[in-house]
Order: structure tokens, then sequence, then C-alpha cells
């Protein structure tokens, strides 16, 4: 009895120590070196390992459900670039049975407890159905139809079982799992600023070291592939962590060295050259700076930093305005094709295919696997999906008027449920979710599996806050109209 007691004791402090460990702001800036040590070292089964092991014990043993943000956040970018199928390097490395065999036992073993936590949320009765949840049933079934009266059944509706288990699915196991609090806003918002950190290391060790980055004094966008992804990938993602590092400015006394932190992830935008995110950081950053001197005391300190940045932001441009000049319009340069009619990398004819797609079967659309678009595979996979690079034409020429009367209903709930609490640190995951949306209207974000893990965790905060909270730190926004 005695030996029993003396196990469940130390048993005990083992799982303390463990949801200490997960619950700590630290755990994703260990998370991010893990990855990083992983990345360069070509050990992705070490790290798929890593996320599989610290997502089971998170599922497992807290009741909030927060820390798994670190989860979704590393998924997107756990892939090697010497271990990626990309069309670049297209390694083999995942098709290796060893390998592939283990992949799936981790993924199917988080899988599984993923529905454990479903199930034991039902089971409590601690379900509750809202307005963004129908929302989301209406999006996911106008999934599940995609294509309905076309060919290529089996893989139109495989592909819409997937985007409804990440939209849906993801949202009903966090929703009611999720205990958000000024400190849960925190470890949030680390997790991002953790992410950040992994993606300007790769992101400047490849300006440093790869070749065919700087060709003949021009820098070529077209060398910054990761493995995960590319320049794109990497601005979007740069671009996403923004507003939460300036939500750490806003809340830490020394926060202005995360505000300096800030202009470095912007400026690391441009530096991806990615043109979404050039466009994006411009509206997102002034945004999150204004939100900043909403909620941050020493705004002073915050004041001064912008002044001499932009001071100095000047001072550079005046003095390399030419070669400046010579980079954005190598960037640009595709915008407009040989006629001077705006092009947009291709993404016109995508836009009008979209449209002919529409024409074509109006009620469905054609399906994910049935629009004739020509399109490198970038994941090296085979699948051929087809993607317009807009959210409303992929609706549009994917799942016909259905999917867009769908669409359009989703996202009136989540902005009402949005305005039912606006305060400081909503805005921010607010902010958050429309990097997300702003630039899925260029690209493929919100129908990309792993980007939409992250959506669908910020849409799941901001349902669980949609109420007064009962801490007292977040200061509410007030607008009086007199």
């Amino acid at each position: 009895m005695i030996g029993n007691g003396i196990d469940k004791t130390k048993r005990d402090t083992v799982v303390k120590y463990v949801k200490a460990a997960l619950t700590s702001p630290l755990f994703p800036y260990i998370t991010a070196a893990v990855m990083l040590l992983c990345y360069y070292a070509g050990l992705d089964i070490v790290a798929i390992y890593y996320l599989a092991i610290t997502a089971l014990l998170i599922l497992l043993l807290l009741d909030d459900l927060t820390p798994l943000i670190t989860f979704f956040l590393f998924l997107l970018v756990f892939i090697s670039y010497k271990n990626s199928p990309s069309y670049d390097t297209q390694s083999g490395y995942y098709f290796q049975p060893a390998i592939l065999i283990q992949t799936i036992i981790a993924a199917g073993a988080v899988v599984c407890a993923c529905i454990y936590r479903v199930i034991l949320t039902a089971v409590k009765k601690r379900f509750k159905p809202t307005s963004v949840f129908l929302g989301l049933c209406v999006l996911s079934a106008s999934f599940l139809l995609n294509g309905v009266s076309n060919g290529n059944g089996i893989m139109n509706f495989g592909y819409g079982v997937l985007l409804s288990l990440v939209y849906l699915g993801i949202f009903v196991l966090l929703k009611d799992n999720l205990k958000i609090d000024g400190n849960s806003y925190k470890l949030l918002a680390h997790a991002f600023a953790a992410l950040s950190i992994l993606l300007v290391t790769e992101l400047y060790v490849a300006h440093l070291t790869r070749d065919g980055i700087y060709v003949n004094g021009v820098i070529n966008r077209e060398g910054f592939s990761f493995g995960w992804g590319v320049y794109n990938t990497m601005g979007f993602l740069l671009l996403l962590c923004i507003p939460s590092v300036m939500y750490l400015a806003s809340i830490y006394k020394h926060g202005y060295l995360f505000t300096i932190y800030s202009l470095f992830l912007a400026f690391s935008c441009f530096m991806s050259m990615s043109r979404q995110a050039m466009v994006g950081v411009c509206i997102i950053y002034p945004v999150s700076a204004l939100l900043l001197f909403i909620k941050a005391g020493r705004k002073k300190i915050h004041l001064i930093i912008y002044i001499i940045f932009a001071l100095a932001a000047l001072a550079f441009v005046v003095l390399e305005w030419k070669n400046i000049f010579n980079v954005f319009k190598q960037i640009f340069a595709n915008i407009m094709d040989d006629e001077g009619v705006l092009h947009g990398s291709g993404r016109m004819e995508l836009y009008k295919t979209a449209l002919d797609d529409f024409a074509s079967s109006p009620i469905f659309g054609v399906g994910f696997f049935n629009a004739e678009i020509t399109k490198p595979d970038v994941t090296g996979l085979g699948l051929n999906l087809h993607f317009y690079h807009n959210t409303i034409l992929q609706m549009m020429g994917s799942c016909g008027m259905v999917g867009l009367i769908c669409y359009v209903v989703h996202r009136i709930t989540t902005v009402l449920c949005f305005c039912n609490n606006i305060t400081v640190d909503r805005s921010y995951v607010g902010l958050s979710i429309m990097v997300i949306l702003l630039l899925s209207l260029v690209d493929v974000h919100m129908f990309d599996v792993l980007p939409t893990f992250v959506y669908s965790f910020l849409l799941a905060v901001v349902v669980a806050t949609d109420k007064k909270p009962e801490y007292t730190t977040t200061k509410t926004i007030t607008i009086r109209i007199d």
C-alpha cells in the first residue's frame, strides 16, 4: 500500500512538471530550437516524433489546449529542404517504407488523441453550438458537395472531407477546450514569436549560403525554396507572426525590444521577396502599431523607436534609391505582360479560368480536381490540386454558387462573433486571422490544409472569448457616437 502511494506521488510529480513545461512560455522556443536542429541535420523523423509526442501530452494531460498552437504552427515548417518531396528537390525520403510507416503511426496517434478529446468534451456535455459552429457546418457541407455534378467524384469528395475535418473538426476540438485569459494570449503570442525566430533564421541562412539567390547582382526569388514552402509561404508566415510580436511589445515593461524586433520582421517580409507579403505588411503593420499605442505603457519609447526607424529608412532610401528601384522593378516585372496588361504572375489567367469553370457548373462548381489549370506540382506528391489563388473565386469555381453562399454565411458569423466583444487582445487575434484572409485573396492559404489548422485554432480563440472575460488585464475599445 505504501509502495503504491509512493509510486502515485512520483507519477503525480512527473505529470505536474510535464504540465508546467508544456504551459511555459519557453516551450515554443524550445520547439523552435529542436525544429531548427532537425531541419539542418535532415532529421525529419525526429521532428515528427517530437511534434507527435508533445501534441499527445497536451491532448491527454491538459484541460486547456491553448499550448497546442505550438504544434500547429511548427507543423507548417517541419519538412527540411534536404528531405522535401517538393518539385525542386524531389527527395524520396518520405516515401521510404520505414519513414512512411512511422509518420503514419505518429499522425494516427495524434488523430486518435484528438478524437478522444472530442468524445470526452461531448460526454462531459461541455460542447455548446454557436453561430460560428453552424456557419462552419454549412461551409463544410459545401466542401463535401464540391463538383458533385462533375467527374472525379471520389477525389473531390475526399478533399472535401479533408477540408471539413480541418475547418470543423479542429474547431470542435478546441472551442470548448480553451480557457483563454491574459496568460493564454501571452502563450499564443510567444508561440508565433518563436516561429518567427525559426523563419528569419532559415531566411537569412538561405540569403547567405544558398547558391542561385544572387545572380549578377539581382536577387532570384525562385531560389527561395525551404522544403516546407517557397518565398510566398515564407512571407505569409512572417507576416502572420507580426501581430503577436506587437502584442508582446504591448504587455511587457521592456516591450520596446519586441517593437524593434517587429520592425525587423517587417523588413524580413520584404527580404522574403514575396510581393503579397510586401503589400500585406503595409496594411497589417500600421494596424498592429495602432493597437500597440492603445494598449502599451511607456508609449514615448515606442514612438521614439518609430521616429528613429523612419529617419533611418528615409536616409537609406535616399542613398540607395537606384538599387532599391532595380530590386522592386525586378520583383514586380511580371505584374504586366508584354502588352502592358495586368498579368499578376498568371493570376489573371487563373481568375478567368475560375469564372469560366463557374459558368460551366454554377451550382456545385467543377470541384478541386476538375479545373483545367496548368501549374507545377509544388508539393511533388502528384495530387494535382487546382487552385485559383483567390478565396472567393475558389469557392465559385470549385463549389459553385452553393459554396459561395456558404462561405459568405461563414464569414458573416465570424465577423458578428468578433464584434460581440471587441478588445485589444481579441483584436490582435483578429488581425492574425486577417493576415490569412487578406493574403488568401492572392494565394491558396485558405485551401492549403496546414495553414487552415492555424485558421481554425485562431477562430476557436475568438469564439471562446466572445463574452467579456472575468480577468481585468484587457482594455476594451469603446466607440462613442455623440
